[in-house]
């Protein structure tokens, strides 16, 4: 029997990379990777708290169940920190009307910072060439698949791509609204299908990413592509990120707590396919993160590569923490406690601690308090 041909083992490669495939069985190593361009060597490795400590899963996702109402009925997310988040708690208004379009602002901030990126570094021309590729291979062949899954019958979706000559891709972007564009009357929905559209759109905007990145890895190599995430979440995406937060969703302040209502918030990590989070804060001023299942950690360990996974979490994950922390609060801390590789697969992918520095410690940082005006004469 012949050896699998170059593009038989891209698709191969392409194919677990998509949204949920790490959850199908009959998933193999992919020997496609051991031909990718990565230096498993020379990159930065962030310290654990206690490298002796392992932590077993325990309590799973529940911001996406929806046969539990509290009747909450939240108009935004400036209120308290809730340890129990359901993204049912807030009302239809606030979903249709602020979440949805938000999760839309959020896609095309990371969508134009892949492209501006990839611009910089390889020319305009291959940006265009790059961005169609990952349009067209990676995310047209799921978009009726999604749309099926997510959005309520009636809701039609037409491609607009589909429209661009070939000829003209080298001077137009694409276009990635439509799908789960927020639409006039959606507050006629029922709150469980709102939910379920953002869902959607959360899967949506990581299949886009993915296939940005994934075209990134086939042309130039891993490392390429980890630098390039590295540059961009913590430049670009994540204190974009941080103004949509405030501006529709109403996540405020520099506390712990608001640190911790961002982060049940992100759309980048709502549960689903890809993502099972869990929350808590033991103390008012510390929040512990976990991560159950990441899709990161499922992919390279079902291809057999914890080697790469160990690059790719060190490579992104902890500066998105720290810069987006800091956007926060200078004086806020993160501690890692748990981060790849891990030792069995039923303990959890990454465990983050957050918390607040005092004056004693070396790294606090004196912050100045603004004054109160003068009383107007």
């Amino acid at each position: 029997m012949s050896d699998p041909t170059p593009d038989a083992q891209l698709e191969e490669f392409l194919e677990i990379r998509k949204p949920g495939a790490h959850l199908e069985e009959g998933v193999i190593a992919d020997d496609f990777v051991l031909m990718l361009g990565v230096d498993l060597v020379n990159y930065p490795k962030f310290p654990k708290v206690d490298n002796t400590v392992t932590y077993p899963k325990k309590s799973l996702d529940i911001r996406y169940e929806l046969d539990v109402d509290s009747g909450a009925e939240l108009d935004d997310y400036s209120g308290p920190y809730r340890p129990d988040l359901r993204y049912t708690d807030f009302s239809k208004e606030f979903l249709a009307d602020k979440v949805i379009p938000w999760s839309e602002r959020y896609l095309q901030l990371c969508v134009d910072g892949w492209a501006d990126e990839i611009g910089k570094r390889y020319g305009t021309e291959t940006m265009e060439e790059i961005e169609w590729a990952a349009w067209n291979d990676q995310i047209v062949p799921e978009l009726a698949r999604m749309q099926n899954e997510y959005l309520p019958p009636g809701f039609e979706y037409r491609d607009p791509n589909a429209q661009v000559a070939a000829t003209d891709r080298a001077t137009t972007r694409v276009v990635y609204t439509g799908l789960f564009s927020p639409r006039p009357n959606l507050t006629e929905l029922s709150k469980q299908e709102l939910v379920t559209w953002l869902l959607g759109a959360h899967e949506y905007l990581l299949q886009c990413i993915e296939a940005w990145a994934a075209q990134i890895v086939v042309r130039y190599g891993l490392d390429s592509m980890f630098d390039i995430q590295y540059t961009l979440w913590g430049d670009t995406v994540l204190p974009g990120v941080k103004k949509l937060k405030e501006s529709y969703l109403g996540i405020t302040g520099n506390t712990v707590a608001d640190w911790m209502k961002d982060l049940q918030m992100d759309a980048t990590s709502m549960p689903g396919k890809a993502f099972d989070l869990s929350f808590e804060m033991p103390e008012p001023d510390v929040g512990i993160m976990t991560f159950n299942r990441c899709v990161a950690v499922d992919q390279w360990e079902a291809m057999g590569r914890p080697d790469i996974l160990e690059k790719n979490c060190h490579s992104t994950c902890p500066k998105s923490m720290i810069v987006t922390t800091k956007l926060y609060n200078p004086n806020m801390k993160v501690d890692i406690l748990a981060i790849p590789p891990r030792k069995d697969d039923d303990h959890v992918c990454c465990k983050w601690q957050f918390s607040m520095r005092d004056e004693s410690d070396p790294e606090y940082v004196p912050v100045e308090l603004s004054k109160k005006p003068p009383a107007a004469p």
